[in-house]
């Protein structure tokens, strides 16, 4: 295990930057930062993102945008219901490990189609039937509470997911147990904009 950046932020403080981000975002005064020529340029040879996020693949949930950040600020790794796979951890192993990022967000969403797919009980075929079995859990434990059955499964499907990747072994867990990173999960309301830390 190699230790961060020390130019880096902490967990906490990209944590308080993403969510200042969103503020902006939902008050409408973004700043875009980094989107500029020089900005894009500066990032050619590396990047050093504050935070790696899984967010849920919908197109009407965009970190960067919804976080009001820019080129090289996010390590984004996109799939339906923001579930958990193989390639999908290896690929926040590698933001962790090799690019020091000190925050990983899981980013569940209100109306998720996928989540709403599998509550419904709809029969997903192919390769997407491997998103079933991890948001049935989420439904499973949520079913008798109050409110939206798919958005309070999203919720959960979160708060496991986020358990999940901080409890993998060997890579992800050794940094939290060092305390060098943070998993947390989030949810995004379409209407309103606003991300909730769950």
């Amino acid at each position: 295990m190699t230790l961060p950046n020390a130019t880096k932020p902490t967990a906490d403080q990209a944590l308080r930057a993403l969510m200042e981000g969103n503020g902006r975002f939902v008050s409408g005064n973004l700043l875009h930062p980094n989107h500029c020529e020089e900005s894009r340029q500066a990032r050619v040879g590396g990047q050093e993102p504050i935070a790696a996020i899984l967010a849920c693949a919908d197109s009407r949930v965009p970190p960067v945008d919804i976080f009001d950040q820019g080129i090289g600020d996010l390590f984004v790794v996109r799939v339906a219901g923001n579930v958990i796979g193989d390639h999908s951890l290896g690929s926040l192993e590698y933001a962790v490990s090799h690019l020091h990022t000190p925050l990983v967000i899981v980013l569940g969403h209100s109306s998720c189609g996928a989540v709403g797919a599998v509550a419904a009980g709809v029969n997903l075929g192919g390769h997407m039937a491997s998103l079933g079995p991890t948001i049935q859990a989420a439904i499973k434990k949520v079913q008798n509470q109050e409110g939206d059955l798919t958005n309070n499964a999203a919720k959960e499907l979160a708060k496991m997911t986020a358990e999940k990747i901080a409890s993998s072994e060997p890579i992800i867990a050794d940094y939290v147990h060092a305390g060098t990173i943070k998993v947390v999960a989030a949810y995004y309301d379409l209407e309103s904009g606003e991300v909730s830390l769950l």
